[in-house]
């Protein structure tokens, strides 16, 4: 009879380690997009018309929806608020 139960277990981390990768990763494009929309500044972080604003919601969006996934573990939960926090930030600083 072989126990299964140490490999659920690392296979559960490396599940929430890809999930953390993944919602940073994303968070990154997005921090570094909204760095470009802040210092040249023609369009906020809502005016969808424009590629870098769509971009930046689509990166924000996957970023939070990895951060959910990875909700049990405290890098999920900080990137979670990190990510609405800088989303909110952009939403009144940025235009």
């Amino acid at each position: 009879m072989v126990d299964y139960s140490y490999e659920k277990q690392q296979l559960k981390k490396l599940r929430t380690f890809i999930y953390i990768t993944i919602a940073l990763i994303f968070l990154m494009i997005f921090v570094f997009i909204s760095i470009f929309l802040l210092y040249f500044s023609m369009s906020g972080i809502l005016d969808v018309v424009y590629f870098p604003p769509k971009l930046a919601i689509f990166s924000f969006v996957i970023s939070i929806l990895f951060s959910v996934l990875a909700i049990k573990n405290l890098f999920g939960k900080i990137l979670l608020v990190l990510n609405i926090f800088l989303m909110l930030f952009m939403i009144f600083y940025g235009p």
